[in-house]
């Protein structure tokens, strides 16, 4: 089965079991009765969510049966994950993408020149950035029409403007 990062486990919060996650997922996969996976000790360990909340864009969550900081503190600095039937269970709308599919698309100006490679997808309050690695730098681009003509299979097509890369 294929897994997709879509957390991580900052810390400890509180004594009964409460974790500080920083969500790495483009949409909510910490809500009441969600399974996702924990990596720990070079496996992945099922969790189902039995509370969460989101406070200063991090989310604070608790799993079921796990309501004590004991059983939670060695998850500290662990990745979450999601399976991909999971993943694949929520329709996506038009212009809509996963995280995971847009990572490691080669990207090109309106030319057809290349301008690298997404790394990683980064989310302020203003936009989504795509992190784009050209030459051993990296530029973001708002993931917003202005700048995004195109997302292919393969590739994605950005309308350059002066001083981007």
């Amino acid at each position: 089965m294929k897994y997709y990062k879509c957390g991580h486990v900052m810390t400890t919060h509180g004594i009964k079991g409460e974790l500080k996650i920083k969500n790495l997922s483009d949409f909510n996969r910490f809500e009441k009765k969600s399974k996702v996976y924990i990596y720990h000790n070079d496996e992945y360990i099922l969790e189902e969510v039995l509370k969460s909340k989101i406070v200063d864009n991090y989310l604070y969550v608790t799993f079921k049966d796990k309501e004590d900081i004991n059983l939670v503190e060695k998850y500290r600095n662990d990745d979450i994950y999601i399976s991909e039937l999971d993943r694949d269970k929520k329709e996506l709308d038009d212009n809509e993408f996963y995280y995971s599919d847009l990572i490691g698309k080669n990207v090109f100006n309106q030319d057809g020149e290349s301008r690298g490679e997404v790394i990683d997808i980064r989310a302020y309050p203003q936009a989504y950035y795509l992190a784009v690695k050209y030459n051993d730098k990296t530029t973001l681009v708002p993931f917003k029409d202005m700048f995004i003509k195109e997302v292919l299979e393969d590739k994605i097509i950005i309308n350059e403007i002066e001083g981007l890369f």
